[in-house]
C-alpha cells in the first residue's frame, strides 16, 4: 500500500494530513455525540468499495474530470435559480502572511520556507510610484483553503481512473494528467452546506440532517461540512459515509478540516484516497464555513449556488483559492 501526495513534498503533506485526521476523528465532541461502534470500516471493507464504487471508466478512458462530468449545463442552470437575493459569501480561510527575514535571498529553487500558509516579498519604487510583491505558497495541508485535483493522492501505485502514479506525476515534470489546469473553465454547482459541529458524520446523521431541512443532496452537488473548527469543535466525514457519497452522486466534497472525520487501519486519509481515487471527486479542504452557516441560519436556505475559479496552475496538483455561495 502506498499512499502519497504531489504538491509540496509527499512526507510533510502527508503528515500533516495524518495528524489533522487523527485529531479531527479522535475529538471528545465526536465521541460523545456518536455511538457508531457498528460501522467503523476495516481495510477489507475500503478496498472493497474502492472496486464496488469505482468511477474508473464512467467517462470514459481518457476522462480528466471525474465527478466534474456530474456537473451538466441543466445543473448550472439550476443552481443558478437559487441566487434571490444576491447576497455573496466567501467560503476561503484568511491566509497568514509571513514576511521573509532575507528577501534578497528569495531563490525560486530552495525548499518551501512555511509549510500551511504564505512567505512573502515585498518591495517599494516611490520615485517610480509603484508597489509589488511575490508570495510563495505551500497550500495542501490543514491551514491554507484549497483545491485537490485528482493527481493529488495515489493508492497501491494509482491515481483516478486507473492511471499508474509515476506515470502521471514527477518531481520533475509535476501533474502531467488529472491535474488543477483542466478545471480552468470555473465550478458552478448547487452547493448543499451540513451544518454539524462536532460530529464525526455517519449516515444517520446527514439523513436525518436532509428531513429537517427537506433538501435532498442530489446527482452533481458541491456538499459542504461544518464541524465547527474556528469554535473549537472537531468532526469531518466518518469513513462509513464514503458509499453514500457514491448513491448521490456527488460532484465536489469539501470541509472547514481536510475532510477526515475517522480512521481505516491501514489506510491513514480515506476519505481522501476514495474520493480522489476511486470516485474522481476534487477536494476543497480548510474552507472557511463560519460565515456562511451564519447566513444560512439568518436565510433559513442552505442551498446556494456554488461558485469557484483555481487557478489554471499547468501540471499542479491543486490550488489555494476563495469560493464562493451566492444566495
Amino acid at each position: 500500500m502506498r499512499i502519497t501526495a504531489v504538491k509540496g513534498g509527499p512526507v510533510a503533506a502527508i503528515a500533516i494530513m495524518i495528524a489533522a485526521a487523527m485529531m479531527i476523528g479522535l475529538g471528545p465532541a465526536t465521541a460523545a455525540a456518536q455511538d457508531g461502534a457498528n460501522d467503523e470500516v476495516s481495510r477489507e471493507q475500503f478496498d472493497t468499495w474502492m472496486t464496488e464504487l469505482s468511477n474508473w471508466g464512467r467517462w470514459g478512458d481518457d476522462d480528466q474530470l471525474g465527478a466534474l462530468n456530474l456537473i451538466t449545463p441543466a445543473k448550472r442552470v439550476a443552481a443558478a435559480r437559487l441566487v434571490r437575493v444576491g447576497r455573496t459569501v466567501s467560503m476561503a480561510r484568511d491566509i497568514t502572511i509571513d514576511q521573509l527575514d532575507n528577501p534578497d535571498e528569495a531563490s525560486a529553487n530552495r525548499a518551501p520556507v512555511l509549510v500551511g500558509s504564505v512567505r512573502s516579498v515585498f518591495d517599494i519604487n516611490p520615485a517610480g510610484g509603484f508597489f509589488w510583491e511575490r508570495y510563495e505558497i505551500e497550500y495542501h495541508g490543514n491551514l491554507v483553503s484549497h483545491l485537490d485535483a485528482l493527481c493529488h493522492v495515489a493508492y497501491n501505485g494509482k491515481v483516478y481512473n486507473g492511471h499508474d502514479f509515476e506515470d502521471v506525476a514527477s518531481k520533475e515534470d509535476g501533474c502531467t494528467q488529472l491535474g488543477v489546469v483542466n478545471l480552468k473553465d470555473g465550478l458552478v454547482t448547487r452547493g448543499v452546506l451540513v451544518d454539524l459541529p462536532g460530529t464525526a458524520v455517519r449516515r444517520l446523521d446527514i439523513e436525518a440532517w436532509e428531513r429537517e431541512t427537506g433538501i435532498t443532496i442530489s446527482s452533481g452537488d458541491a456538499l459542504f461540512l461544518r464541524t465547527g473548527r474556528e469554535i473549537g469543535q472537531s468532526g469531518g466525514y466518518h469513513p462509513s459515509l464514503l458509499p453514500f457519497f457514491k448513491e448521490r452522486d456527488i460532484a465536489l466534497l469539501g470541509a472547514d478540516v481536510p475532510q477526515e472525520g475517522g480512521q481505516v487501519p491501514g489506510v491513514p486519509v480515506p476519505i481522501h484516497v476514495l474520493t480522489l481515487v476511486s470516485l474522481g471527486v476534487h477536494l476543497l479542504d480548510n474552507l472557511g464555513l463560519e460565515e456562511l452557516a451564519q447566513t444560512a441560519n439568518e436565510l433559513g436556505r442552505w442551498e446556494f449556488m456554488f461558485m469557484a475559479s483555481p487557478t489554471a496552475v499547468p501540471h499542479g496538483a491543486g490550488a489555494a483559492l476563495n469560493p464562493i455561495a451566492v444566495f
